[in-house]
């Protein structure tokens, strides 16, 4: 008898990802993005660990006075990290929501959309799928 069930539920989308190579500069190219999701989970293990940290030092500093503290828990607590936190850097893609157009012409769209470069569909090369 199963004590314990874990279901896992997974739903993808097709998408497109290129990965951009500058022969002038000689680099590959990648997309700087801010994303709120993984800013919000900085923030969340910034909470965690200064609250955390708080606890402990407030066993520590149980005899001094509240005069010689500098912040209060909440005051640390509430703290924001940096917009920093949120930024990723990833290969230029999209989800393929254009069923009409070939998967060449969606990457086409997405280098222009996110990266500015107008690579026409015929220099794009799939490298692989699944």
């Amino acid at each position: 008898m199963l004590s314990c069930l874990t279901v896992t539920f997974f739903s993808a989308f097709y998408s497109v990802s290129v990965l951009i190579f500058n022969t002038t500069s000689h680099c590959f190219v990648l997309v700087k993005q801010f994303r709120p999701a993984v800013y919000m989970c900085e923030w969340e293990k910034a909470k965690t660990k200064t609250s955390q940290g708080a606890e402990k030092t407030e066993e520590g500093e149980a005899s001094e006075s509240q005069e010689g503290q500098s912040a209060t828990t909440e005051d640390t607590s509430s703290q924001w990290p940096p917009a920093s936190a949120g930024v990723t850097y990833e290969l230029c893609a999209g989800l393929v929501d254009k069923p009409d157009l070939p998967l060449e012409e969606i990457a086409r769209q997405e280098v222009l959309e996110e990266c500015g470069y107008d690579v026409p569909a015929s220099k794009l090369k799939r490298i692989t799928s699944y």
